[in-house]
């Protein structure tokens, strides 16, 4: 884990990525990815099956190619950057230490969740974003994609028919790029719909959807007014303490995208810490 945080630091955060990703960037995050597709008539979202598992050590290994390594540094590189089910079923081979253990029958793929995965995934990704772009760009569309959504959208005419036939072309330049799309993900938006890109509602600016500022809300509220212990008891959490990491996580989402009237709910939620004996969260103001 520590040599992929390091590989990650000094040599994938130097990688160029393409414009239209926006997930695992400095410097970008939902809120932009989301503001692409303001004021839309028309969405069309689809998603990619198993991102991760199907970017394979071949293609890792051509990423660090590209970067200049040559076959041998780009070989154990990649090999550093995957995994194989092999490994997890036999153990032994893990931890034997001989470059024998190399020899293993699986092809690796990236593990999700690892420091390096989603650099490389968007790295092994170019290709499919310079293919649908270029699609989008001919059919007068909007297209970002963030990790595996990909969301499709026009401000002009359309109909059902184009959006059915821009998700079965999708499809086929997703194949052609080696990936495969999630049918039953696939979702088409008209107008007169709500729309919504990664949670957020896109109308005429970015906001938080109404569920989500009532869930903040709720959970403002029974803290307020029962205490920790009894809301998180009464909300089926685990502890005090997962209660409040749930919590936090949710604010800090929304500090993200609303800045105004988060910052009121991290006072209250500060307020609520204070006293009950716990710490306040620095990063919440």
């Amino acid at each position: 884990m520590d040599v992929q945080r390091w590989i990650l630091r000094n040599i994938l955060d130097k990688l160029p990525m393409h414009p239209a990703s926006y997930a695992y960037r400095s410097k970008t995050s939902i809120v932009q990815c989301a503001s692409q597709h303001m004021g839309a008539r028309w969405l069309v979202k689809m998603d990619l099956h198993d991102f991760f598992g199907t970017v394979g050590e071949q293609s890792v290994y051509r990423v660090f190619r590209k970067l200049g390594y040559n076959k041998l540094v780009s070989f154990e590189l990649a090999r550093i950057t995957t995994r194989t089910e092999d490994l997890e079923r036999a153990p032994w081979l893990a931890a034997n230490t001989v470059i024998g253990s190399y020899a293993v029958a699986g092809m690796g793929v990236l593990p999700q969740g690892g420091p390096t995965s989603g650099s490389l995934a968007n790295a092994a990704a170019t290709r499919l974003d310079q293919l649908l772009q270029k699609f989008s760009l001919q059919r007068s569309l909007n297209y970002t994609r963030y990790s595996d959504d990909l969301t499709f959208s026009s401000l002009d005419a359309f109909d059902r028919l184009t959006a059915e036939s821009v998700v079965q072309e999708v499809s086929g330049l997703v194949r052609k790029a080696g990936f495969v799309t999630h049918r039953a993900k696939t979702r088409i938006v008209p107008p007169g719909s709500r729309k919504v890109v990664l949670g957020l509602l896109v109308d005429d600016s970015v906001r938080l959807m109404p569920e989500h500022r009532r869930r903040i809300e709720v959970h403002l509220r029974g803290c307020e007014k029962f205490g920790l212990a009894n809301h998180a008891e009464h909300r089926k959490f685990n502890s005090v303490f997962a209660l409040v990491d749930h919590l936090a996580g949710w604010l800090a989402f929304a500090l993200g995208v609303d800045k105004v009237v988060a910052l009121s709910w991290c006072r209250r939620f500060n307020k609520i810490l204070e006293r009950e004996g716990l710490p306040p969260m620095p990063h919440l103001v």
